[in-house]
């Protein structure tokens, strides 16, 4: 992946060459150029001689509605007003988005984007799409809050929609509002069914930002310094910077080297993504699932795939990353990209597992709710039948095709 930024870099750095020498302000942003606007927005002059020079985005026949809402710069100010300074934002001027059809964004002057971030990997089927907003709509006039202490047929439809995709004995559905509180209420599960309180995480690993998830995760950028718990990371089996290559045995044998010294030879389970998101879009080196997953079980733990970014078709070739690996997890935790923007996150486990859980009440309030449900069941129907899943396929070939492309075309730059 850092390869793949370097060549962007130098092909960003030829284009701005060919545009007149244009220098971004901030970041790069390739959306930002591959943008359009209305004439009367942009400018006369210099300004608009270089809005003319930029490529522009195919035609889409859709026009937005006439944004009469607060300008950015009156957001922004209430935004360091009242909300938390956590929040980070994109280039020196925010992006006033206010709205989103399929796969293009609008700002308030009407500028046109192509969303090639998916709303940061969550928007499976479009900005907008009809058919989920139809279900989500048409729920909310009906029904829009029950909890599961009462029948309702929509979670019901949807539990069994997705185990239907889901292989082996994964078969019991909880549902949750996020991919943080997924990977919570799948660690709890491994804690109680193994006895054992140990964890197993990769380095480079994203697994959500709970004070429990925080744990799992093992970049700085995302971790404040308070107790973690009982996590071990272990070497991240990255075939292009890691220090075995593409060698899955030797980064196998680094989790066993762990649990042999760095725990009583029992671990309640292991969890990772099956390509690291957050770190980096980072592949794990072939085979490697496979030998871990064998290694934790018979350590007494269960193995965890967080699918909350490569979840529901997009890697093309499956419909789960961890079929990549060829492997069956134990527990599967998923998010995002299950609700095309619905707060809506899911745990699917075998029904072994899923009783430990009996022993106390586990509740979620909206877990499952109604509209959440309905949107849900929406969104896995639109994958299977506009195929999304062969489009992704499609369209991450021809991306990787260009950047063997690029890949010829330049000398491999070493950053110190």
């Amino acid at each position: 992946m850092a390869l793949q930024r370097q060549f962007l870099k130098k092909a960003l750095g030829e284009a701005k060459t060919k545009i007149g020498g244009y220098h971004f302000r901030h970041r790069p942003s390739l959306c930002g150029s591959f943008s359009t606007v209305p004439s009367s927005a942009a400018g006369a002059g210099a300004g608009a001689d270089h809005e003319a020079s930029l490529p522009l985005l195919p035609p889409f026949d859709y026009e937005p509605k006439p944004y009469s809402g607060p300008r950015g710069n009156e957001v922004f100010q209430k935004r360091k007003k009242f909300l938390g300074p956590s929040l980070f934002h994109y280039y020196q001027n925010p992006l006033n988005i206010v709205e989103g059809k399929m796969q293009y964004l609008f700002d308030e002057n009407g500028r046109r984007y192509l969303d090639a971030f998916a709303g940061i990997v969550t928007v499976s089927c479009g900005h907008c799409h009809p058919e989920v907003l139809n279900a989500i709509m048409e729920q909310s006039k009906l029904l829009q809050h029950a909890t599961t202490i009462y029948l309702h047929h929509a979670i019901a439809d949807f539990a069994e929609a997705l185990a239907s995709k889901m292989p082996g004995n994964l078969k019991v559905v909880y549902f949750v509002n996020s991919g943080t509180e997924a990977n919570e209420l799948a660690m709890l599960m491994a804690r109680l069914y193994s006895g054992s309180l140990d964890m197993i995480s990769l380095r480079n690993a994203y697994h959500g930002g709970s004070s429990n998830t925080i744990g799992l995760t093992a970049l700085n950028t995302w971790k404040y310094p308070i107790p973690q718990g009982e996590i071990h990371h272990v070497v991240n089996p990255d075939p292009y910077h890691g220090i075995f290559g593409s060698d899955a045995k030797s980064y196998a044998k680094d989790v066993q080297d762990h649990i042999a010294y760095g725990t009583s030879g029992k671990v309640a389970g292991f969890i990772s993504e099956t390509i690291q998101g957050v770190g980096g879009a980072v592949e794990l080196a072939p085979g490697y699932l496979k030998l871990v997953y064998d290694i934790v079980r018979k350590a007494g733990g269960v193995c965890i795939a967080d699918e909350v970014q490569t979840g529901f078709g997009r890697t093309g070739s499956h419909y789960w990353g961890f079929e990549t690996q060829g492997v069956i997890p134990d527990i599967v935790t998923m998010a995002k990209g299950i609700g095309n923007g619905l707060p809506l996150g899911a745990v699917v486990t075998t029904p072994e597992i899923a009783s430990v859980l009996a022993q106390k009440i586990q509740f979620n309030t909206f877990g499952g709710n109604p509209v959440c449900s309905a949107g849900g069941l929406a969104v896995l129907r639109v994958i299977d039948k506009e195929k999304r899943q062969v489009h992704c396929a499609d369209v991450g070939s021809h991306l990787l095709g260009r950047l063997r492309d690029l890949q010829q075309r330049y000398e491999r730059s070493v950053q110190s």
